[in-house]
């Protein structure tokens, strides 16, 4: 799900107009999104899936080249956070979406590429330390705190990023309002893929 929306980020910035405010506020809120959904992604690694794992008997020193990435991403993300701000504040003359496309490429980079290491280390980790019923509790309470805004877009990554069984997976620790609003929010990604001049099934493609 988030290669496939990084794609998608990717693919609007590249063909947006700066011309065009309408187009410029839907990126931005895009870009935030992005921003705020991966330090979500992180604190949840950092403050319950990593010590659960330490807890339960694995080696900390695994997961500390992990924790390094994460904060050396962190500066980045708040770079492209304001990068992607100042594309909702409405400067048509394209300096703030050449300056935002730069940033993205960097993002891509950075978050893709800590993925790839990350993935090899935490999964198996994840599937020897941590039994069922505790990811269960652990994906509820995180959950909670999930951020609301822009969740239209973390929808779309559901729809067409996931298989049907990880997306009904994904989605069960979900509040129940957000959960039968999916057919909405999904309505509103789409929409908003179509001012962005972008395929939304974008995240499917690999």
């Amino acid at each position: 799900m988030i290669r496939g929306l990084t794609r998608l980020m990717e693919s609007a910035v590249a063909t947006a107009n700066p011309g065009n405010a309408r187009q410029m506020k839907i990126l931005s809120g895009f870009g935030i999104f992005a921003v705020t959904g991966t330090h979500f992604h992180h604190s949840g690694e950092d403050d319950y899936y990593w010590p659960a794992i330490v807890r339960n008997g694995a080696d900390a020193s695994l997961l500390e080249p992990l924790v390094k990435e994460h904060h050396l991403i962190d500066p980045l993300l708040d770079e492209t956070q304001r990068a992607f701000g100042a594309l909702g504040r409405g400067s048509p003359d394209g300096q703030a979406l050449e300056a935002c496309r730069v940033v993205v490429g960097r993002f891509k980079y950075d978050l893709l590429g800590h993925l790839d290491n990350e993935e090899p280390i935490f999964f198996p980790l994840l599937t020897r330390y941590i039994p069922d019923d505790e990811f269960e509790r652990l994906a509820a309470e995180i959950s909670k705190k999930a951020p609301r805004q822009g969740i239209s877009w973390l929808m779309g990554g559901v729809e067409y990023g996931m298989t049907k069984e990880q997306s009904t997976e994904f989605l069960a620790s979900f509040p129940k309002p957000i959960q039968w609003m999916r057919p909405l929010l999904l309505r509103k990604y789409e929409k908003n893929c179509g001012f962005l001049g972008v395929d939304p099934a974008l995240p499917r493609q690999h």
